[in-house]
């Protein structure tokens, strides 16, 4: 089902918004869309997974940079990065996971990237369904 949706990052200084599919079952939830990033040539694809049973979410993401980001609340988890620099390899704190319900019109990632020297930057991910 298509869906206008909200992409909301503290990475972003405003919403980016779009159309997405949208696929919700028993087993998991599915969201994808594209986006052209500036300085892009073409546009990126993303792609969202949410396992419902395991509780894991993982955005893959195509174009001039991919990266897998996996995201578990039990225990860290890593994120690649292919870039046309080299692969940057970087683990994430995942500290929760909010699924889209009656009450809540968004999916909602809170993690902390943490960099190899040491620094932690702190992130919250969202994909708000707009209505009208």
């Amino acid at each position: 089902m298509r869906k206008t949706v909200e992409i909301i990052t503290t990475a972003y200084e405003k919403p980016f918004v779009t159309e997405c599919m949208y696929n919700d079952d028993a087993k998991f939830l599915k969201i994808k869309w594209k986006q052209k990033h500036e300085g892009d040539h073409k546009e990126t694809f993303y792609d969202i997974s949410m396992d419902k049973e395991t509780g894991i979410a993982t955005i893959t993401r195509k174009g001039e940079i991919r990266s897998v980001l996996s995201f578990n609340t039990a225990e860290r988890t890593k994120a690649v990065f292919m870039t046309p620099y080299g692969e940057i390899t970087l683990d994430i704190d995942t500290h929760y996971i909010n699924m889209p319900s009656v009450l809540a019109d968004k999916f909602e990632i809170g993690y902390d990237i943490r960099h190899d020297d040491g620094n932690v930057e702190k992130n919250v991910f969202a994909v708000r369904f707009v209505k009208g």
